[in-house]
C-alpha cells in the first residue's frame, strides 16, 4: 500500500469511529432520559400506593377506636385493670433504663 492509501484508510476509519462515538453518545443520552422517566413513574406509583395504605390504615384505626370504646363501655372495670397493668409494666421498663 502506498502512503496515500494508508492516509485514506486512516481517514475512513477515523470518520467511522467519530460516527459510532456520536451514535453511542446519543444512545447514552437517551438511556439517561429514559432512566429519569422510569424513576419519576416509579415515584408516582409508590406515592399512590403509600397514599392508599395510609387511607386504609386511618380507616382501620377509626374502626378499632369504635370497637375499643364499645369494649370499655361494656367492661369498664376490666378495662381499668388492663390499663393499670400496662401502665405498671411500661413504668417498670422505663425505670430500668
Amino acid at each position: 500500500m502506498t502512503t496515500l492509501n494508508n492516509g485514506e484508510q486512516y481517514s475512513k476509519h477515523s470518520t467511522e469511529f467519530q460516527k459510532k462515538a456520536s451514535e453511542i453518545g446519543h444512545d447514552v443520552k437517551d438511556l439517561g432520559r429514559i432512566s429519569g422517566d422510569l424513576a419519576t413513574d416509579t415515584a408516582h406509583i409508590a406515592e399512590e400506593r403509600v397514599s392508599e395504605y395510609y387511607k386504609e390504615g386511618v380507616k382501620r384505626a377509626k374502626g378499632l377506636e369504635g370497637n375499643l370504646e364499645t369494649e370499655i363501655k361494656k367492661n369498664p372495670l376490666r378495662s381499668l385493670l388492663i390499663a393499670t397493668g400496662v401502665g405498671l409494666l411500661v413504668g417498670t421498663l422505663w425505670r430500668r433504663r
